[in-house]
């Protein structure tokens, strides 16, 4: 038994020799096929690069004019945001301007109308005496004419 445990150990390591030496062959293997797969990737991308460039020079060049236009339509729509308010300052000075002429149209109507309303009291007033003198004058020239009549029967 002795002798045994140096044959043994030899064995041992001469095993481990051989599995660590198919390792390494194994492990070569898979480095090789690795790096095949990678440079044939690597060309795959370099073709799918090739291919996609104008599809990305047109992807930038759509999203310049995109942007141009929205640019364009931003600044239209301040144009238009600014007419409005224009517009709406315009309104609202014309609708003060129309409510102070309706005030003033009405301050002249009132007056007009407290003058006419004066104007027709005097005149009825005139009338009025008028009337009143055309009674009695009326009266008195019967009364004279009936006093005549009278002073001819006699």
């Amino acid at each position: 038994m002795g002798d045994t445990f140096p044959i043994i150990i030899e064995i041992v390591s001469a095993l481990s020799v051989l599995v660590l030496g198919i390792g390494m062959v194994m492990l070569a293997l898979v480095w090789r096929r690795t790096v095949k797969t990678l440079r044939s990737i690597e060309r795959a991308l370099g073709r799918v690069s090739e291919d996609a460039r104008p599809v990305f020079d047109r992807a930038r060049a759509i999203g310049e004019n995109l942007n141009f236009l929205v640019m364009s339509v931003r600044k239209e729509v301040e144009r238009v945001g600014e007419t409005v308010a224009r517009a709406n300052d315009r309104l609202n000075e014309a609708i003060e301007a129309a409510e102070d002429r309706v005030r003033e149209l009405g301050a002249v109507i009132d007056l007009t109308k407290g003058e006419v309303e004066d104007t027709l009291l005097t005149a009825s007033s005139a009338l009025r005496g008028l009337r009143t003198g055309v009674r009695v004058l009326s009266s008195r020239r019967r009364s004279k004419s009936e006093e005549g009549d009278d002073e001819d029967d006699d």
